[in-house]
């Protein structure tokens, strides 16, 4: 059934017409939820003037940064991890982290087979933590169209990785893809949850071969990130910053850089506030969602009550205020969250 659903989303992708990718001031819809199974979070958006959806997944393994990041590199392995992929070989190679590979696609009959040539870049960014994988379809001489493939014309996307604890990893996927044709958005999303949630489950697998964790104990990456995982002010800096990308009201951050206890608070259970902080890269209700995880985990280390904690959680105009600044509520998220402290909230007797 699953692989059926996701031919007659092929089937559309190649019989419909598509509009014209245009790649300037592209405008985006909502991430809408698709499909969250096994930690595993899919999304998807609409991209103005195109019948082409964008997609995103957002997942933690339990692998260290450096195993992800050999198994990736891993160029034919590509076949046992990415659905449809039949053939992966690499091209060309400036270094480990810039490349670029060939690929084929057997997709089901009686759809033809595509190919792309596809140039990846790594990048680290260390204000936060993280590894930056840029991809895109490139023209290469290396790699001539041939009449037994359809050459997809263009695929764009990235993967993010960022440390959760030691032994965890946090990877964000977004993806736009062209195989010549639109996708219907019910079909689309039905592909996407199936696709997504393959390509991660098959990951997961390959992430405990012993060959890739044997090479991971040689990799540059393993030393970046030790050195940053044994410095606890630099992993507070990292972690401030993530939380930088989407809380607008600065007085939070502050309040919370602020505590002593705060290296406690952001690493405690097992890496659950730098996971609740990853999770955040999903809908605006996954940004909702991880704001109330760093409330929460702010005031049990503060030692408050269940009750107050409850109330604060769910206090719509406290959540809005840490998320998109004081404009709204007319002052700051540590004045309204003092009111809670101090056991009598203005709101609630509003």
């Amino acid at each position: 059934m699953k692989k059926a659903l996701i031919l007659l989303a092929l089937l559309a992708a190649a019989f419909i017409a598509a509009a014209p990718l245009c790649m300037a001031e592209i405008q985006y819809g909502e991430w809408e939820l698709v499909m969250d199974k096994n930690g595993i979070k899919a999304y998807s958006r609409k991209v103005e003037g195109s019948g082409i959806f964008e997609f995103r997944a957002v997942a933690v393994v339990d692998a260290p940064i450096e195993v992800v990041g050999e198994t990736l590199r891993d160029v034919p392995a590509c076949a046992d991890w990415l659905p449809y992929c039949q053939e992966a070989r690499l091209l060309e190679m400036t270094d480990r982290n810039h490349f670029s590979t060939y690929n084929i696609f057997n997709l089901p009959w009686p759809l033809k087979d595509r190919d792309l040539a596809l140039g990846t870049d790594t990048e680290y960014d260390l204000v936060h933590g993280r590894a930056v994988s840029n991809f895109r379809n490139i023209v290469t001489p290396a790699c001539p169209e041939s009449d037994d493939y359809i050459r997809m014309p263009s695929l764009k996307g990235q993967y993010v990785f960022e440390f959760i604890t030691r032994e965890r990893t946090g990877i964000i996927q977004t993806y736009r893809a062209d195989l010549a044709g639109a996708i219907p958005d019910w079909m689309a999303n039905i592909a996407t949850k199936y696709m997504m949630y393959d390509t991660y489950m098959n990951l997961k697998t390959l992430f405990k071969k012993e060959k890739y964790i044997e090479a991971a104990k040689q990799s540059p990456d393993r030393e970046v990130c030790l050195n940053i995982l044994e410095n606890k002010k630099r992993v507070k800096e990292i972690l401030v910053a993530r939380l930088r990308e989407f809380i607008q009201d600065q007085d939070f951050i502050e309040m919370i850089l602020a505590d002593r206890d705060i290296d406690g608070v952001l690493l405690s259970d097992n890496g659950r506030t730098s996971e609740t902080i990853l999770y955040g890269w999903g809908s605006d209700q996954s940004k909702k969602t991880a704001v109330q995880g760093i409330l929460r985990a702010y005031l049990t280390a503060q030692g408050q009550c269940e009750e107050t904690i409850k109330a604060a959680v769910k206090d719509d105009l406290l959540v809005e205020t840490i998320l998109h600044g004081p404009e709204q509520a007319g002052q700051t998220s540590p004045k309204i969250i003092e009111t809670y402290l101090k056991g009598s909230s203005v709101i609630a007797s509003n």
